[in-house]
């Protein structure tokens, strides 16, 4: 018995009944590299997985881009805020930015404070009897909670 002959290229990419016969081996390389196939199919789903998660990430943070352009071209503010003993601590993104004390119940403006140009969207934090605001984690202006100017 004469040992089987090695398929020829056209064999590999697509073996035709007539050239493989059930007693002929195939020796397409997906068939005898045994597990090896397995292997790559999972790293192809792998990296196509990877490369679906990356352009959903990059769409992403481009839709959250665009999203805060316009809101700063309609003259939409980004604000952040805080709630202490019946006062919400208000602080807007602006040239000026500001931060505003507005009474929770009635909602009547108590004190109204100008940070100045702020491009990044504050912070605000009551500790004790002063308001501290924060741009960009950098602290940036501390204001009496009761008036509103500003305490060194």
């Amino acid at each position: 018995m004469a040992a089987p002959q090695r398929a020829t290229e056209s064999h590999l990419c697509r073996p035709s009944r007539s050239s493989v016969s059930p007693r002929t081996p195939c020796y397409h390389p997906a068939v005898t590299e045994k597990g090896k196939s397995g292997k790559r199919v999972v790293l192809v789903l792998l990296a196509a997985a990877l490369g679906v998660s990356l352009i959903a990430w990059l769409a992403a943070s481009r839709l959250e881009r665009d999203t805060e352009a316009r809101q700063r071209a309609a003259g939409e503010a980004e604000t952040s805020a805080v709630i202490s003993e019946g006062v919400m601590f208000e602080a807007t993104v602006g040239d000026p930015g500001f931060v505003v004390a507005k009474d929770v119940g009635s909602g009547k403006e108590l004190w109204r404070a100008e940070l100045g140009a702020v491009t990044a969207k504050p912070g605000v934090k009551v500790v004790g009897e002063v308001v501290e605001v924060e741009i960009a984690g950098t602290p940036w202006m501390t204001l009496d909670r009761t008036t509103g100017e500003a305490v060194d």
